[in-house]
């Protein structure tokens, strides 16, 4: 159950859309046809009419189904603030990471797994994106049956496509989701008729601003090599920029992830990043250097950088919590820079944006490189209608 509702909003609200009262374990809920009925909770077709996850065996595919509350508001800022409004002309578009991976196994012949090994080759991963899918070394051999030569695993919505790796077709699982269609819920209030004439003529061209970010990916940085390039030309207020440096993808023997970090099914990422050291870090903001100096940067410029956000910016923009101590950010290293300084005058104009640094490691690295920027919309609450004005 991926949910971002609080235990209150499961109490209020969840019996509306299928969930418990309770916050439970959404492993717990695992199909056994022999058992189910005595364990009270029915088959795969109880489960799916609560709209709760459950896993299943069919014609030797194993299916896991799964569910997702997502609050708009988390994916984008400018939803959270509109407020209230009477209509809203707007249309939604999300694109979902889905994709297949193949990992070949070796030396499952035995059957005692000691010599077991995982392999992957970029050929044999279809993800574009992050690999939401984690496939664990299982060396005990009780998960993974002797004489097995390969994994094939994929996330989709709704239902698996046609897939031609290792011989295997996902398609011929014949899995089907039991919810096709996405939801949309939206609350909805009855305001008293005069306060809601005075509330639409005070709105009809309200302002909402919010923050939003643009990315983007440089795959060939070599191991020791320096990085030096224009990110981005004539973007309007930047606010912060934010390097994320990832292993590179090395194949062959000893290939190490055998794809990109980002997109491997042996790594975790995007929940931990890379150790990767970068020095003589600075990033210039319409050809002014940000940084004083060059930085060998580390674990207490990155907390100097989250702090003047804090202090130069409104709580709303700045970052009220955090969960990164040393320990974390010296393994899982995110290279973050506030640039939101500068006068007034700038921030109504165009600037380039341009990052260098020196990659202090023996390996190549892929390094994605996130501006974040304060834009902003003008919303009819009566009519819908929205105009944007800057980037």
């Amino acid at each position: 159950m991926i949910s971002e509702m609080s235990e209150n909003d499961l109490k209020t609200l969840g019996h509306s859309v299928g969930f418990s009262p309770v916050l439970d374990n959404p492993r717990a809920a695992r199909y056994n046809p022999v058992q189910a009925g005595a364990a009270g909770h029915g088959g795969a077709t109880n489960l799916a009419a609560e709209f709760r996850p459950y896993y299943e065996v069919k014609s030797n595919y194993m299916i896991w189904y799964d569910y997702a509350v997502i609050k708009l508001n988390h994916l984008f800022e400018s939803i959270d603030h509109i407020g209230l409004t009477q209509k809203l002309d707007a249309s939604l578009r999300l694109w979902l990471n889905c994709g297949t991976v193949n990992v070949t196994v070796g030396g499952n012949t035995s059957g005692a797994g000691a010599n077991m090994t995982y392999n992957i080759t970029p050929a044999n991963n279809t993800f574009s994106n992050t690999c939401p899918l984690l496939v664990h070394y299982e060396a005990s051999n009780r998960i993974v049956p002797t004489l097995t030569t390969a994994i094939v695993a994929g996330v989709y919505v709704a239902r698996p496509p046609v897939t031609n790796f290792a011989g295997m077709n996902l398609f011929l699982a014949n899995a089907a989701h039991p919810l096709q269609n996405c939801r949309l819920y939206y609350s909805q209030i009855q305001m008293d008729a005069q306060h809601a004439i005075t509330y639409n003529n005070s709105n009809t061209n309200k302002k909402v601003i919010y923050r939003t970010f643009v990315t983007n990916n440089y795959p060939a940085v070599s191991a020791e090599g320096s990085f030096n390039q224009l990110i981005n030309s004539g973007i309007v207020h930047p606010t912060r920029v934010l390097i994320v440096p990832f292993l590179g993808a090395v194949t062959g023997t000893n290939g190490g992830l055998g794809d990109s970090q980002w997109k491997s099914p042996f790594d975790t990422c995007p929940a931990t990043t890379s150790p990767v050291s970068l020095t003589n870090l600075q990033v210039s903001v319409g050809g002014q250097n940000v940084l004083q100096s060059t930085l060998q940067y580390g674990y207490e410029h990155f907390l100097e950088q989250v702090n003047l956000t804090e202090q130069l910016t409104s709580s709303d923009f700045g970052i009220s919590i955090g969960l990164i101590n040393q320990n974390y950010w010296e393994n899982s290293k995110w290279y973050y820079v506030n640039v939101e300084r500068g006068n007034a005058a700038d921030k109504l104009n165009g600037r380039n944006i341009n990052v260098s640094f020196t990659n202090n490691s023996t390996v190549p690295v892929e390094v994605m490189e996130f501006i974040f920027y304060s834009d902003e919309i003008t919303i009819n609450v009566k009519t819908g209608l929205v105009t944007r004005h800057k980037n």
